[in-house]
């Protein structure tokens, strides 16, 4: 019984992170469908999303399965509960991809003109919020308290050019004085930019909660950032024997994420598993 409960434990983790991949994967989707008025593109990223939700609703319910009929303890729940609050946030992101997604079928369907400056932004924050996503997926695979930390770093240029977006749309509403329909359709594009902060912002609270697996603990963002390395790495604490934490194994559940967007050590897991896939064929 102690082997097939560790052996679910791992499913269920491999599970979190391929649905996290989902996520970020659809986001790509969503922002270039936006970008390129794609309607079929928008349509895919939507329908991804539903998907998304779906496994999110199972994978919770494994996971309380679990908790009521195994009874796990110490590192076997911290793991659980650690799932169970990381796929709740997937959800919250998948619901904001969606609406991304919505939004660019909209933009596709009415053929709107948004100013460019806007849509470079848009352009310029994704492409932000796709690092914070690669940030986090290389801390959950390779449980690495230090990726953690900057995440918080990485999020703060997502909120400046959130901050830009506003900027420039309050010039253009000053400059060109829109009619009623060109507000409507500039504050769907808001919408967009405030969706991908949320994104980012969600991204660095699911990495941060590594630190309540990996050291019991359970500290604020705040408190992240003002420990050391060294204070965080001290406050590591062995693994139980259900919870197998392996690197190499977990990368292969976010191996399709683009290698320019990851950390360098998940890179290299990822290209190693490339190689050996490459030496069975």
């Amino acid at each position: 019984m102690r082997k097939l409960f560790s052996r679910q434990l791992v499913e269920a983790r491999h599970e979190m992170l391929s649905i996290f991949e989902a996520v970020d994967l659809t986001l790509h989707d969503a922002i270039s469908a936006f970008v390129l008025n794609d309607k079929k593109l928008a349509n895919k990223a939507k329908k991804a999303t539903l998907q998304i939700d779906a496994r999110c609703a199972n994978l919770e319910a494994v996971c309380y399965n679990l908790i009521a009929t195994q009874s796990p303890v110490a590192s076997d729940f911290r793991l659980l509960q650690t799932i169970i609050y990381v796929n709740f946030n997937l959800a919250r992101m998948s619901d904001h991809v969606r609406s991304i997604a919505r939004g660019a079928k909209h933009k596709a369907n009415a053929d709107l003109k948004i100013p460019n400056e806007l849509v470079e932004l848009i352009e310029t924050e994704a492409s932000l919020v796709y690092q914070v996503l690669g940030a986090t997926a290389t801390a959950l695979v390779n449980n690495d308290l230090s990726a953690m930390r900057s995440l918080m770093d990485l999020d703060e240029p997502v909120r400046q050019v959130y901050e830009e977006f506003f900027r420039v749309y309050n010039h253009i509403v000053s400059v060109e004085e829109p009619d009623e329909h060109a507000y409507d359709d500039l504050r769907r594009t808001i919408m967009t930019s405030r969706y991908l902060e949320r994104i980012s912002s969600v991204s660095v609270e699911i990495g941060t909660r590594l630190t309540f697996l990996l050291t019991g603990q359970r500290w604020s963002a705040s408190d992240i950032l003002e420990a050391d390395e060294g204070e965080l790495e001290s406050m590591r604490i062995p693994s139980g024997e259900g919870v197998i934490l392996e690197p190499k194994s977990d990368a292969r559940y976010v191996a399709d994420l683009p290698l320019d967007e990851v950390g360098a050590k998940l890179a290299t897991l990822i290209r190693e598993l490339d190689a050996e896939d490459e030496d069975e064929d």
